[in-house]
């Protein structure tokens, strides 16, 4: 360079040599200024550590500006999410602390961590009758209280400030005589369940004492509209016009009615027994994989009567092996005049179905369907919504679920 002597531009270069290099790789000035016979080459050297350093002194610039490379930007914003949802989880418990930890006594502070409700944003719930009574299950309960006084207190106490479903609120009920609006109060542990009692008509209320197998599904629903009539004629009861009607036939008209819907019952029932046994035979084709299972196979059926559009049963045959381990399983609707319906299946967790009974679930006049659900190790009762045009059965709610370990 014109006017600079070389040994000024050496000292540049070790400069810089000395400013990025790591203290244990730098050396002195004055061993590098020591005469060599290869200066030429000590000076290419020094050239690309310059450009090196001011290549990292760049970065350092854009860094400090806020502009990185595209590798580091990804990495800055993965590192950011994870300390976004860190915070998030520290605010929530935070919340947690203030808005209820001052309404529970230590008791039920010790309680809460054991109770697992349903979101907050869920609309439908599965009802059913256990001991005699109609519960609506909202969670899942992971300790045993119910041979400690003072344990159960404890969680009836967290439970009433925790729950996501307020005690006495209003549903608008889905079962086989129709719907209804009920309310549900007072919390209760059953079988690992966090369940609320419903509280409704006389009807549905004899109709629990009387039958142990009935499901039904509750929904968040504007109370102020009044619920929709059942439009299946299985559910309707006669009006004051058919019964007059009944009484007036003379003896013999009645007991020839009464002959001609036992004869439709019977046929009725022999197409369904024939189609059952068909099912059967199809999936039988079919053997379990291995044999230990294929000494454990065994075949299950179970019908209900509702309105399916044309038809009036449903009726479901399954082939298992072992605990639910080996399924194959048919869902299929019969009308009266023997007119077969496949429907298929769209329950993930459940792979086999026992039917309980039928009621239109969703207003749209075609019954559904309540289920006892099992897979391996576990089970649980489920409301499968009944799509004619789809020919599915697809899952709408499920609850009461159970677990082997």
């Amino acid at each position: 360079m014109p006017g600079v002597s070389s040994t000024t531009v050496t000292r540049r270069f070790l400069n810089k040599l000395t400013d990025c290099a790591p203290a244990r790789h730098r050396v002195s000035q004055a061993t590098l200024l020591a005469p060599s016979a290869s200066t030429a080459v000590l000076l290419v050297v020094f050239a690309l550590v310059l450009a090196a350093c001011d290549r990292t002194e760049s970065s350092r610039t854009a860094s400090g500006s806020g502009t990185l490379p595209a590798p580091a930007a990804a990495q800055s914003a993965a590192d950011s999410a994870a300390r976004r949802s860190a915070d998030s989880a520290a605010t929530m418990a935070a919340v947690r602390d203030t808005a209820t930890a001052r309404r529970l006594s230590p008791a039920a502070d010790s309680i809460a961590p054991y109770l697992v409700f349903a979101p907050t944003e869920q609309r439908s719930f599965v009802v059913a009758v256990r001991n005699k009574q109609w519960l609506l299950d909202v969670g899942r309960m992971d300790l045993d209280v119910r041979k400690d006084s003072a344990k159960a207190r404890a969680f009836r106490e967290a439970a009433t400030v925790l729950t996501p479903v307020a005690p006495r609120s209003v549903f608008r009920l889905a079962w086989g005589k129709g719907a209804e609006d009920v309310h549900a109060d007072s919390f209760a542990v059953y079988n690992g369940r966090i369940v609320m009692r419903v509280f409704g008509s006389a009807e549905l209320d004899n109709a629990a004492r009387i039958s142990g197998g009935l499901a039904a599904i509750a929904i968040r629903a504007d109370s102020a509209a009044a619920p929709a009539a059942t439009a299946c004629e299985l559910r309707i009861d006669p009006d004051s016009a058919a019964r007059a009607a009944l009484a007036a036939l003379k003896p013999a008209e009645r007991k020839a009615q009464a002959v001609a819907r036992k004869a439709a019952d019977s046929a009725y029932d022999a197409r369904a027994t024939a189609v059952r046994d068909s099912l059967d035979a199809e999936l039988r084709v079919e053997h379990p994989p291995y044999e230990r299972l294929q000494r454990r196979t065994k075949s299950t059926w179970s019908q209900v009567r509702g309105c399916f559009g044309a038809a009036r049963r449903a009726l479901v045959v399954s082939v298992r092996a072992g605990d639910a381990e080996w399924v194959r399983e048919r869902l299929v609707l019969i009308a009266p005049d023997g007119a077969v319906t496949m429907l298929k299946v769209d329950d993930l967790r459940f792979r086999a179905h026992d039917l309980l009974t039928a009621f239109d679930a969703d207003g749209d006049g075609v019954d559904d369907l309540a289920v006892k659900g099992t897979t391996q190790r576990a089970g649980g009762t489920a409301i499968l919504r009944v799509d004619l045009m789809k020919k599915r059965a697809e899952r709408l709610a499920a609850g009461f679920a159970w677990e082997v370990f």
